[in-house]
């Protein structure tokens, strides 16, 4: 059931107008951009690979000088200690970034959930409560013991006063912890305007006293897309009624003093920026930012924190810098799958959002972004579906190639110069949808042609010429035209005897393997078999498919087929069958072909003067004695044989006389040509009428047995004319007045 239903598929779609599936293909296509890539998850997935390609390939701006990275490495790990590291040692970080190296403003990309209690501060307050006398010094020794235990309380001191800025991150479950620093815009700030942003359930922040003593704060969530792949980040995201900034966004504003962050959105109500305090951050309608990414892990400045906190680093190495404190140790888990590594650390994401967004070199996909990929698609489509030569699929295929090339150039452009991406899946997919299907468009329409061509032809060529007519280009017909060709017939001599000594099923056997080879000699010379008259063969060259060494392909033929006769004669006579031999005559002339016959039968075929006379001289080759004799036409067509005229005849049906030739050799052939050079010369004798000197020529020819036969019928001829001299206006003539 499925085989019939896959060729009618087949035939369905071979019979189909190629444009009309190529428009449908371009029709298509062109939606899938306008309702949105994202709704097809294979586009999807190859707009993201195209993305990542770009983004690997395309020439990266430099990381900013004034981002750096605090590292807590692997190596500070071994010395500082595990994670987490007392909040008196990120104190110590903290001032040692801003008091000797002169920071600008600190990023933690590290969250401090939970009260440090390495310090037992908890311990002395229940010691105070419990035992320790109530007196000043007591008091104050307490207090001071209290002050270096409070490790958190240190760390507070550290980042408040100062450009600071703490991470938190959103979580799935409806638990919240620490404190939530203030939302950067509420609901009510947009006028009714709304941004399709779903809410946050839960949260998970830093200990309040932090959390206060720190400028501001930002989540540190980024997107992961279907692949989980990080390519983008929320630079804001909702908890409730308010809208709370990335960690990235947080650092930049707290960097440049901005007064606030704001949301843009375009004529048509959707979210197109953020602005903070002047400096605008192109985002999606959802509020994501495509990560501008600086390289490769590594590409920022960066320094271990181990190294900070040993004072190994230069003072001035952090001056006026944007320092974000994170960590690229794996078993920290801080590590993200994007396009440029998989296992990229978290806090060069936050970096590189801080480098684009000082730098105004954010990428964005623009307001009509849509529509110009649809445009993409749609011009491209047209262009490939009624410009490109599919019957030549060679050309074909590098159009398409053009065309995805010009397509990847008008999105490189809006790259590079405008810092926006322009989706190139469609327009991609599209192309290589429309050269699958014109391939197997071609593929079909060559097996409809070939199977017509075979329907026509097949009787009379071989499939593989069926298959070079089809490559031909040429129309073909079997209505009937007039055209020059060259004919060929063969006869084996004297058959009628010969089978009156085999059986019938001998006498198959022997035709059936004659005509093989006799065929394959024909088909190898690019001729068209017409038909077998039991012994006999008749072929043609220069139909159906044009031929303009016609004359020369069926002459190569002849002699192909009397050089095959030997080897014929051999496998014949270890079979007890009859020793044969055949002639063959070649004339070239313009001849009718065409679907020729009864409306009850008809056959591909040539008539014509010139194909009556090839047929003589295939008879004439028994009365001369030769294998093969070829018309005047025929000779001056091939000039590059050895050949020797053979006589001058006048045949039934025609008045006046024509030269006979008989192709000896291919050009060069020593042997040939002295064979030809005795011929010649004793019959320019008999031309002239010196019949006793062209008979003594003919004898001594005539010793050679292969021209025996020939010479000897000259001979006899002088013989005569000597005796009885022909007419004075004797053209050197023969008449042959019967068939």
């Amino acid at each position: 059931m499925a085989r019939p239903l896959a060729q009618r598929l087949a035939l369905a779609l071979g019979s189909a107008p190629r444009w009309a599936v190529g428009l449908a293909i371009v029709a298509a296509s062109t939606l899938v951009p306008l309702v949105g890539v994202e709704r097809v998850p294979v586009i999807a997935k190859l707009e993201a690979m195209a993305y990542d390609a770009r983004l690997t390939l395309a020439p990266r701006r430099a990381p900013d000088p004034q981002v750096a990275i605090v590292d807590i490495d692997e190596a500070s790990l071994e010395r500082v200690g595990r994670w987490p590291w007392p909040r008196d040692t990120m104190a110590r970080l903290t001032t040692a970034l801003f008091d000797r190296h002169q920071a600008r403003l600190v990023a933690f990309d590290v969250l401090f959930p939970e009260a440090d209690l390495s310090g037992n501060a908890a311990a002395l307050d229940e010691l105070a409560r419990r035992g320790l006398r109530d007196t000043p010094e007591a008091r104050a020794a307490l207090a001071e013991l209290k002050s270096r235990a409070d490790h958190d309380g240190q760390f507070a001191t550290a980042l408040s006063g100062r450009p600071t800025v703490l991470a938190f991150g959103f979580t799935a479950s409806a638990q919240a912890s620490g404190m939530l620093p203030a939302p950067a815009f509420t609901q009510a700030d947009l006028a009714g305007r709304t941004i399709p942003i779903a809410p946050e359930t839960g949260y998970t922040a830093n200990l309040p006293a932090l959390q206060r003593a720190a400028a501001a704060g930002g989540h540190l969530d980024p997107t992961f897309d279907a692949d989980g792949v990080v390519r983008r980040v929320p630079m804001v995201k909702r908890y409730r009624d308010g809208f709370h900034p990335a960690l990235a966004l947080a650092t930049v504003a707290a960097a440049v003093e901005a007064k606030s962050i704001r949301p843009r959105f375009d004529a048509n109500g959707d979210l197109e920026a953020i602005d903070a305090g002047g400096l605008v951050v192109p985002v999606a309608h959802d509020g994501t930012a495509l990560v501008p990414f600086r390289g490769p892990p590594g590409a920022f400045r960066s320094f271990s924190a181990a190294d900070i906190l040993d004072g190994r680093i230069a003072p001035e190495a952090f001056a006026g810098a944007i320092v974000l404190v994170g960590t690229s140790a794996k078993g920290l888990q801080d590590l993200r799958s994007t396009p440029l590594a998989p296992d990229f650390p978290g806090v060069e994401i936050h970096a590189g959002l801080v480098s684009g967004m000082l730098d105004g070199d954010m990428m964005s996909v623009p307001a009509g972004a849509r529509e110009i990929a649809a445009l993409m698609v749609l011009v491209a489509g047209l262009v490939a579906v009624f410009a490109l030569p599919w019957r030549r699929p060679v050309a074909g295929i590098a159009g398409i190639v053009v065309l995805a090339a010009a397509v990847v150039g008008v999105a490189s452009y809006f790259w590079t110069r405008q810092n926006a991406v322009v989706g190139v899946a469609p327009a991609l997919v599209m192309l290589s949808l429309l050269l699958i299907w014109n391939l197997l468009s071609g593929f079909l329409r060559e097996a409809r042609e070939t199977r017509a061509l075979a329907g026509m032809f097949g009787e009379y060529v071989p499939p593989e010429r069926v298959a070079q007519m089809r490559a031909s280009g040429q129309r073909f017909s079997l209505e009937g035209e007039s055209r020059e060709m060259s004919v060929l017939f063969s006869d084996i001599r004297d058959f009628t005897a010969h089978s009156e000594r085999l059986a019938p099923r001998e006498i198959s056997a022997l035709l059936n393997d004659y005509l093989s080879s006799m065929t394959s000699a024909i088909h190898d010379r690019r001729g068209t078999v017409d038909k077998y008259v039991g012994d006999a063969i008749m072929a043609f060259w220069g139909a159906p498919v044009a031929n303009a060494a016609h004359a020369a392909d069926a002459v190569r033929a002849a002699l192909a087929m009397q050089r095959a006769m030997p080897a014929i004669r051999e496998g014949y006579a270890a079979r007890g069958w009859p020793a044969i031999s055949m002639g063959v005559g070649v004339n070239t002339g313009t001849m009718s072909v065409g679907d020729m016959g009864s409306r009850f039968r008809k056959a591909y075929t040539v008539l014509g003067d010139a194909v009556n006379l090839a047929s003589r001289l295939e008879g004439l080759t028994k009365v001369y004695g030769v294998p093969i004799l070829c018309g005047e036409a025929t000779r001056a067509a091939v000039p590059d044989l050895v050949w020797r005229e053979i006589d001058r005849v006048r045949v039934k049906g025609r008045a006046s006389a024509v030269a006979i030739f008989e192709p000896l050799a291919e050009a060069g052939d020593a042997p040939a040509q002295v064979r030809a050079s005795r011929w010649e010369a004793a019959l320019a004798l008999y031309h002239a009428r010196r019949f006793d000197e062209a008979r003594t020529a003919f004898d001594a020819i005539a010793q050679d047995a292969t021209d025996h036969a020939l010479a000897t019928l000259f001979a006899t001829r002088c013989v005569t004319f000597a005796a009885a001299p022909p007419a004075p206006d004797w053209d050197g003539a023969w008449n042959f007045l019967a068939k």
